[in-house]
């Protein structure tokens, strides 16, 4: 199961330094219920989240998921985060945005705990419901500072 493969990789020396989590609920459970235990940091980032195509992939109000999961940094997420109109436009928008978001981020590896119409946008992959899928991304400025 997916903890166990995530028990695997940090025992194997991966040294995750922040889990990066949609806000809804599904996902804030998977995320902790798989990585919680490992002192790993947890910063919800509005994002990530499903494309908001149907009423059960609209979210909970900042102000009242905030308080259920405090070991969780919402500092990123507004109030309410989803978009009840999204288009294809906007979620292609929404994917260019964390893209540039992740690479302002310090940390070198992250673990990002999402949702498979996403995460399909970001990277035009196929994801099945928690799989787990290692990705070296390097960002166009970094490539080009070492000369590739």
């Amino acid at each position: 199961d997916l903890k166990k493969e995530v028990d695997v990789l940090i025992k194997s020396g991966v040294k995750i330094e922040k889990v990066i989590v949609s806000p809804m609920t599904r996902t804030l459970q998977t995320a902790w219920g798989t990585f919680g235990g490992h002192n790993i940091p947890f910063q919800a980032c509005h994002l990530i989240t499903e494309y908001s195509d149907a009423p059960c992939n609209y979210g909970t109000r900042k102000s009242q998921i905030e308080p259920q999961w405090p070991q969780v940094d919402f500092g990123v997420v507004p109030e309410i985060w989803w978009n009840e109109d999204e288009s294809d436009v906007t979620i292609t928008l929404r994917a260019k945005r964390f893209r540039e978001w992740l690479f302002r981020q310090p940390e070198k590896c992250m673990a990002i705990v999402s949702h498979a119409g996403f995460l399909h946008e970001l990277l035009q992959e196929q994801f099945r419901n928690c799989e787990l899928k290692r990705i070296n991304w390097i960002h166009r400025s970094r490539r080009q500072a070492r000369g590739h």
